[in-house]
């Protein structure tokens, strides 16, 4: 047990010349926060460019697979590798091929951390932000289906068990140090790690989170306001030389009753019609209906002993993409297909509106919205939708809308506050649409989108 107290030893080291200010939940998807990036070369300088080149390399690759599932993955080059895509172009898919000219040209920036050089090495990290219209334009032209939209923040407690106990905040925890090094807020599906301070300490200890201590893990979901709360369980052995890291993440503690959870929302008041419409797609964007203790993702990993902060990296990362994985399929834009759907947007303010029309723009699974009618009350409109419309009800209620349909071709958006007026006085009137909007007509389109290569004629006929 030798190596595994050295690799705790190096733990120390590792987060003191690491450490960083950690980014905002909610963070731009786009964003691959704090690459490591080292180099050696002739001369500092040099040494500080192909560092810079190898990061950014790094991160495009990051970001690719963050957004696109894994199966579509042979599709995309290993750049950090220097690795070709495995597939070749089909009618399904195309290829993605990039040079270091052309990662260039998708970054819209970067932000430098903690450098260390000599006149020979370079060390870092560093931040890469991409542009959003340029790589969403990248993958719709390779006809690769992805998902930029995140589901509700997770806190994860990184538990490190070996034959000699388990860790959770003692200083040599290097599992809880590799969720320190690189945020992972900005995942389709983000995770925080605590700080690991003396209330922590005194609120949760590993042997509770391994035993999914109610209560406890009730109060640390409280303390920092996540919903959810995520086990992630590493099992360390050392055998013939190899660390091998068994990881499971386990859903913890899932809370129940929200405001935000669709499983509150459908549920108007005995209101059977507007549940099961409303579920015609996917129910919320709390994605995975674990129960507590359920693992949600499992992944086996080794490699020779001597780096473990290498190996956790690579665990940690493998079982996000496995967790995020049904997410992903929920919410993935596909260019190939869209739909012309009729919406009724129902409001009580123009601050609601507001609201709604803020959610359609920024929603990339919307090509353009063309606004038929408008009036103080509601506005009628015609959406155009990429791949299954079913899917703009899981991005809706990311930003807190509700979206319903009675029979699949008519459809209606508003606050889950007028939503519930809306179907108690559907009963009474018949469907709910608007039959005294306005005559006004007008578009407004998202402007991250490009213009569709065919728009409906306008008219002034309120629908």
């Amino acid at each position: 047990m030798d190596r595994i107290a050295a690799i705790f030893g190096s733990v120390l080291f590792l987060m003191a010349s690491y450490a960083a200010p950690a980014f905002a939940v909610g963070e731009d998807v786009f964003v691959v926060p704090r690459v490591t990036v080292q180099a050696k070369a002739k001369s500092a300088t040099s040494a500080k460019a192909a560092a810079q080149i190898q990061g950014r390399r790094r991160a495009i690759d990051i970001l690719l697979r963050r957004l696109t599932v894994e199966e579509d993955w042979v599709y995309l080059p290993n750049l950090a590798m220097g690795e070709p895509a495995e597939a070749i172009s089909d009618l399904d898919r195309g290829v993605i091929t990039l040079t270091d000219r052309d990662l260039e040209l998708l970054e819209s920036g970067f932000e430098v951390y903690n450098e260390k050089s000599s006149s020979t090495t370079y060390r870092a990290f560093i931040t890469y932000r991409f542009k959003p219209d340029t790589i969403r334009k990248l993958l719709r032209d390779a006809r690769i289906p992805y998902s930029e939209v995140q589901t509700r923040t997770a806190l994860v407690l990184p538990v490190l068990q070996t034959q000699n106990g388990a860790y959770l905040w003692e200083e040599n925890n290097p599992w809880m140090a590799a969720w320190k090094v690189r945020p992972y807020d900005n995942e389709l599906t983000p995770m925080i790690a605590p700080l690991g301070d003396l209330e922590d300490t005194a609120t949760i200890t590993a042997r509770q989170a391994l035993a999914l201590n109610e209560n406890a893990l009730y109060e640390i979901a409280q303390r920092y306001s996540v919903s959810q709360v995520i086990v992630a369980h590493a099992f360390l052995q050392q055998i013939d030389g190899e660390d091998r890291l068994r990881v499971r993440l386990i859903n913890g503690f899932r809370e129940a009753g929200n405001l935000d959870n669709l499983d509150e929302l459908g549920q108007f008041e005995g209101d059977e019609q507007f549940e099961r419409t409303y579920r015609q797609g996917p129910a919320t964007n709390e994605y995975i209906p674990a129960k507590v203790g359920e693992i949600i993702a499992e992944s086996w990993f080794k490699q020779p002993s001597g780096n473990f902060p290498t190996l956790a990296e690579r665990s940690i990362e493998g079982a996000i993409a496995k967790y995020a994985k049904p997410w992903k399929t929920r919410t993935l834009i596909d260019h190939s297909a869209s739909a012309l759907l009729s919406v009724s947007a129902h409001y009580r303010s123009l601050g609601e509106w507001g609201k709604i029309r803020s959610a359609l723009v920024s929603t990339p699974l919307i090509g353009y919205v063309q606004v038929r009618s408008f009036s103080r009350r509601g506005a009628e409109m015609l959406i155009q939708a990429y791949g299954d419309p079913t899917k703009l009800i899981v991005a809706m209620e990311a930003q807190g809308l509700a979206l319903w349909s009675d029979d699949g071709d008519f459809w209606m958006i508003a606050t889950p506050d007028a939503a519930r007026e809306v179907q108690r006085g559907s009963r009474r009137k018949g469907r709910g649409r608007l039959g005294d909007a306005g005559s006004e007509d007008y578009n407004y389109r998202p402007t991250s989108v490009d213009e569709p290569d065919e728009q409906p004629e306008k008219t002034e006929q309120s629908f």
